[in-house]
């Protein structure tokens, strides 16, 4: 029992250095983008966010911020999937459908 307790806060904690183990601290610096986009190309509903794109979230993008009952799609900075169209906070994407979700507490 007590080494399953062990292995599961291992886990959890390598789960949440996962992000700093792929992106790092110094990825966006190392790795610049390669076809920046300004504020003023991104057109309306659209909207101008400085890091969104790409692998790690670190080049700006034009995106879209969806409303609350609209299909979504839940997506990894890490891997490089970065949707043009997100949630609008503080809406989460939960089961492919924007959702208002309600602290614990």
């Amino acid at each position: 029992m007590k080494a399953v307790l062990i292995l599961s806060v291992l886990a959890c904690g390598l789960a949440l250095s996962y992000g700093d183990l792929i992106c790092g601290l110094n990825y966006c610096k190392q790795n610049p983008c390669t076809a920046p986009i300004t504020s003023s190309s991104c057109r309306p509903p659209s909207i101008y966010r400085q890091n969104h794109a790409g692998m790690c979230a670190c080049c700006p993008a034009c995106v879209t911020l969806l409303s609350e009952g609209a299909a979504c799609k839940a997506y990894s900075k890490e891997i490089g999937e970065t949707p043009s169209a997100v949630c609008k906070e503080p809406l989460k994407c939960l089961k492919g459908v924007c959702t208002k979700v309600t602290p614990r507490g």
